[in-house]
């Protein structure tokens, strides 16, 4: 004996499989990404981690640099320094400074580390016109010492030649 509606049951059943296993694969599916996501993301920010670590050594190595160069630097104005020797040991030190930082890819701050190196040549132009012109300044004060004294003489001569027409 058949039941009469065991083609409804039958659909119903089926039904019921189809919804039972569009349930199972998306809890399956959920469990995959809740363990599969965070382990790729886990990975690119342990990359991303590695990266600003690299950075961040780099940039206490160059500040190290900088304040070596800088001291250097500072050093010129010393009396008895020989200007033209330490002169190329801070060129040397710039380049060498230079060289070591990163290509534009591998950095964001490329152009910030470029900038810094052409600020401390800069400086460095600036300090060795600076020690030149100190020379200058001696120059200076004997030419006006100089001048006083002719213009003294020019004052004395329009005296002489005064009394010398005011005689005829």
């Amino acid at each position: 004996m058949k039941p009469k509606n065991s083609k409804d049951r039958r659909a119903s059943f089926l039904k019921f499989l189809a919804l039972f296993a569009v349930t199972i694969t998306a809890i399956l599916f959920a469990v995959y990404f809740n363990f599969k996501v965070p382990n790729k993301e886990n990975a690119i920010l342990k990359n991303q981690v590695k990266a600003v670590e690299k950075e961040m050594v780099f940039q206490d190595g160059f500040s190290n640099e900088m304040k070596s160069i800088r001291n250097m630097i500072d050093s010129l104005g010393i009396n008895g320094t020989n200007m033209a020797y330490q002169n190329n040991l801070i060129s040397a030190k710039l380049v060498d400074l230079q060289k070591t930082i990163p290509t534009k890819d591998s950095t964001y701050r490329y152009d910030m580390y470029t900038n810094i190196i052409t600020v401390y040549a800069e400086l460095l132009e600036g300090k060795m016109q600076l020690h030149q012109l100190k020379d200058s300044k001696a120059t200076i004060d004997e030419y006006k010492i100089a001048l006083d004294k002719v213009k003294a003489d020019f004052k004395q001569c329009e005296r002489d030649l005064y009394i010398a027409r005011g005689s005829n």
